[in-house]
């Protein structure tokens, strides 16, 4: 609950505002982190809403808004992570950074 807590927190919280989407983007890391899978979107919604309502009251119809919005966008990077990780492939993610891209290929290694 503590990274939705620092997502909701702000007062620019429902802007996505890039340092907004970052505080998102850690959110779903940290529901990845806890399930290794995609989230019952109900339960998320009704959470994500209702947390937003009780961190900044008077915003009700705004909380469920961006809360739709936001499980949606969620929903389709765990279903990416999900697909990598059935893949064995969630690695891609980390050696990446570890690769030496070369001027003839800057992308670095593809396939």
């Amino acid at each position: 609950m503590q990274a939705l807590n620092d997502w909701l927190s702000p007062e620019t919280w429902y802007k996505e505002h890039p340092i907004d989407d970052g505080r998102f983007f850690v959110f779903v890391a940290s529901v990845w982190s806890d399930v290794h899978r995609i989230w019952d979107e109900a339960a998320a919604r009704e959470i994500i809403a209702s947390h937003a309502r009780d961190l900044h009251p008077g915003f009700d119809e705004l909380s469920t808004k961006v809360a739709e919005k936001r499980v949606s966008q969620g929903t389709l990077i765990l279903d990416f992570l999900s697909n990598l990780s059935e893949a064995q492939k969630l690695a891609l993610l980390t050696t990446a950074w570890t690769r030496t891209i070369s001027p003839a290929n800057e992308l670095g290694s593809i396939g």
